[in-house]
């Protein structure tokens, strides 16, 4: 049965999500969205074929159901999946996809489920996402105000975070791709003074990953790409696509494209740069990797991945003086690109380079330092234990523990 309503007024937003076969995930999202489905919001679940219980969590929290089965789902055939292969497989990869596989287009199906909604703003969730945080009054008022068309939030990934905005004024946004679908602007460039920046007492949201859910994007980004080759972003995600599935050689060529367009955003070319370093390191090619790096650095001195990278990659190597300069270079940048990097590298990775570089280059009172730092922020790592033998108690200087 759907939950008794509460006092007070319905949310003036809706809530919408995508399922099929989500009855594994769905109820940890229903249960943190309980005080919004309590004061009477509309949460809308698109559901796209589901077979087991879905439909039926929904509509017992008291979710509105709208069924629109397999509609956005088409095949590979055997043609385009041919041209696939010959635009974008290098070197020994592939077959990257096969004829036949299932493609789905998740742009068309959130804009649907946007244009279902009863309210003109909408949070667009997955059925595996969390929401620990909701503000719903705060929300209310903003909407109400007319000042704000869109919301950015924090959203969370294991220990990665990301600025997502996916929650807005759907009379002002469509939803763009195939596969890592965005919303873009309907009416022109939307400008600064109507984004809201939510901190985390207002919105934040959790994504927990189904590991056992099959995942085929690669066909559909590659569709992507040929559909829009001028999008730089479309590159991008084939590339880190390539990348996670180990074709290589496939992949650096694919961030290569990308990297060479004007129009791509800074953040978004270095990290591709860190993706065909990596790549370029599973070559064997080490040298070019390390230059990879650099490059990413020079695109984007914001972030410090390139150069924690880079850092670990000359740690391996033995190239100890060059590792504790990019691992105490990057202590300098601060947490502020809004591109999403590991949290470890700007809490203890840093730490953990330089203590190991600085111990055998025989500096070992720096290297004590940077070990009590590093064994304050992961006590828990197994080469915490492992590495304690090396270093007496130490204690940790004020200028070093505030360039954390």
């Amino acid at each position: 049965m759907p939950p008794a309503a509460v006092g007070g007024t319905a949310p003036r937003f809706s809530i919408a999500v995508l399922t099929r076969d989500e009855a594994w995930g769905l109820p940890r999202l229903l249960w943190s969205l309980e005080e919004f489905l309590e004061r009477r919001g509309e949460v809308l679940v698109l559901d796209t074929g589901s077979t087991d219980d879905t439909t039926a969590i929904a509509r017992h929290h008291g979710c509105r159901v709208e069924l629109v089965h397999d509609r956005f789902d088409a095949q590979l055939d055997e043609v385009r999946a041919a041209e696939i292969e010959r635009r974008f497989a290098r070197g020994p990869d592939g077959p990257l996809v096969e004829a036949g596989q299932r493609l789905f287009h998740f742009g068309d199906a959130r804009q649907l489920a946007g244009t279902l909604a009863d309210n003109r703003f909408v949070l667009q969730l997955d059925a595996s996402d969390e929401v620990p945080a909701l503000d719903i009054d705060a929300f209310d008022e903003w909407i109400d105000s007319g000042s704000v068309d869109s919301f950015e939030y924090d959203q969370l990934y294991g220990n990665i975070q990301l600025r997502i905005a996916r929650f807005f004024d759907r009379t002002r946004y469509r939803w763009e791709g195939r596969v890592h679908e965005l919303p873009v602007s309907s009416v022109g460039d939307a400008t600064a003074s109507s984004r809201r920046r939510c901190d985390r007492a207002q919105l934040v949201v959790r994504h927990h990953k189904d590991e056992n859910k099959p995942r085929t994007y690669l066909a559909g980004l590659a569709l992507q790409v040929m559909q829009d080759p001028r999008k730089s972003r479309w590159w991008h995600y084939l590339g880190r696509e390539l990348f996670y599935n180990k074709w290589y050689e496939s992949a650096v060529a694919a961030f290569e494209e990308h990297v060479a367009m004007q129009v791509a955003w800074p953040a978004e070319r270095s990290q591709s740069l860190c993706f065909m370093g990596e790549s370029l390191e599973a070559l064997g090619r080490v040298d070019d990797a390390k230059e990879a790096y650099r490059r990413a650095s020079a695109s984007d001195p914001t972030r410090r991945e390139p150069l924690l990278r880079l850092a670990a990659t000359c740690c391996r190597l033995g190239e100890l003086e060059v590792a504790a300069q990019c691992a105490s270079e990057s202590l300098a940048i601060p947490h502020t690109s809004p591109y999403p990097e590991m949290e470890a590298n700007y809490t203890w990775m840093p730490h953990s380079i330089l203590y190991w570089s600085l111990f055998w280059l025989g500096r070992k009172d720096q290297a004590r330092e940077h070990w009590e730092i590093y064994r304050s922020l992961a006590p828990d790592h197994s080469k915490t234990l492992e590495h304690a033998r090396l270093f007496p108690s130490a204690s940790v200087s004020p200028e070093l523990q505030n360039r954390q």
